[in-house]
């Protein structure tokens, strides 16, 4: 090879290397902020510019959806999960809903481009999603706390936040002081019933009813608020990555045996599947009937949620002591939420659908524990 043929080689090759380091390819293309802006302070402590107004809002957690009918700044919603696309109480009520991009599929898994085209001028999501959107573009990313182990204070904490954001504190305030009151008749009115007295009550997720929520998840609290007992309290689950969810875990049918619960609350499948199944029939819960399909709204219940930190403890306790709420409306007061917090005016028989099971079972056709 010429000294000539060599020179012009190196030559193009470090055009290339340039024009590799150079390019930051479609995905980083994202618009400027324009107009007036604000310093906020994300739930990580981080501060960044944003428009003041945000007018388009990408919600990117399976959970967060729920938040933007809280705030009341639905309309200004430009990209949600799929899993919120695919809640049949949020297209009941929210029919646009099915016309919002849904770039954000499972827990790691955004369509960039997708995201882009929708224009937000912010997204929100927890660490694993923030992270893709911050190093694949330029849209300011709001970190939200995304733990299992987020309590009551938690959730406080996340409503106001968002407040805070999207400039609605009152409509935040709205939904802390419906928390705090329903949380107190819940208290109240199970506070002396003695521990050796308190039902015990285990989670079977999934169709074999042998996933559960550890002791270290939200579950723990909603269950001691309602005045009862976490069967899996010892099982510890947070960070986890078995196949499952982080906070859910796959215990055996001799640790349920021996649990022996006296509610069994499931997700799949019918409590007529449990009478018959020789093993399941022996357990307290199936032998008194005490079999429940987890009550499910704008989504699943089996996370850290707005909606699940109101109504599964109060469900739950009126399910454990029916006779201590003989004189509650449960289904009054779960209207009541979603017409003060939500704007959602639902008919009795949506209401019906939430705390029997009926939106659990719609949505966990699409939504499986994966991810």
């Amino acid at each position: 090879m010429t000294k000539s043929k060599l020179f012009w080689g190196s030559v193009c090759v470090l055009i290339c290397i340039f024009l590799f380091r150079s390019y930051k390819g479609p995905e980083k293309q994202s618009r400027k902020i324009q107009g007036n802006t604000r310093i906020i302070t994300d739930m990580k402590t981080r501060n960044f510019a944003v428009p003041d107004p945000i007018r388009r809002i990408a919600l990117l957690g399976g959970p967060t959806g729920q938040v933007a009918f809280i705030l009341g700044v639905q309309d200004s919603l430009c990209a949600v999960t799929n899993t919120l696309k695919m809640s049949t109480l949020v297209r009941e009520m929210y029919p646009k809903i099915k016309d919002l991009p849904g770039p954000r599929t499972t827990s790691g898994s955004i369509n960039i481009e997708e995201l882009i085209r929708s224009n937000p001028d912010i997204a929100v999501a927890g660490d694993i999603d923030g992270n893709i959107v911050l190093e694949k573009t330029r849209i300011p990313v709001a970190f939200l706390e995304d733990s299992m182990g987020e309590g009551i204070v938690d959730i406080k904490k996340e409503i106001r936040f968002y407040g805070y954001l999207f400039n609605a504190d009152d409509r935040a305030e709205i939904y802390v002081k419906f928390l705090d009151r329903i949380t107190a008749i819940v208290k109240e009115r199970t506070k002396d019933i003695p521990v050796e007295s308190r039902k015990k009550v285990f989670q079977g997720y999934n169709p074999g009813h042998l996933v559960t929520l550890g002791g270290d998840t939200f579950m723990q609290e909603h269950i001691e608020t309602a005045g009862c007992l976490n069967t899996a309290k010892a099982v510890t689950t947070i960070g986890q990555r078995t196949g499952l969810h982080s906070g859910l875990a796959e215990v055996s049918m001799e640790q349920v045996l021996d649990w022996n619960p006296d509610i069994l609350v499931i997700n799949s499948g019918s409590a007529e599947d449990l009478f018959e199944n020789p093993q399941w029939k022996t357990i307290k819960a199936v032998r008194d009937a005490q079999i429940y399909l987890q009550p499910a709204g704008v989504f699943i219940f089996n996370r850290p949620t707005a909606e699940s930190a109101v109504i599964f403890p109060l469900w739950l306790a009126e399910k454990a002591y029916p006779e201590r709420f003989n004189d509650v409306c449960i289904n009054c007061l779960v209207k009541e939420f979603y017409q003060i917090v939500f704007g959602f005016d639902l008919t009795d028989s949506q209401v019906e659908n939430v705390l029997n099971g009926t939106y659990e079972l719609k949505m966990m056709k699409g939504i499986r524990h994966k991810g």
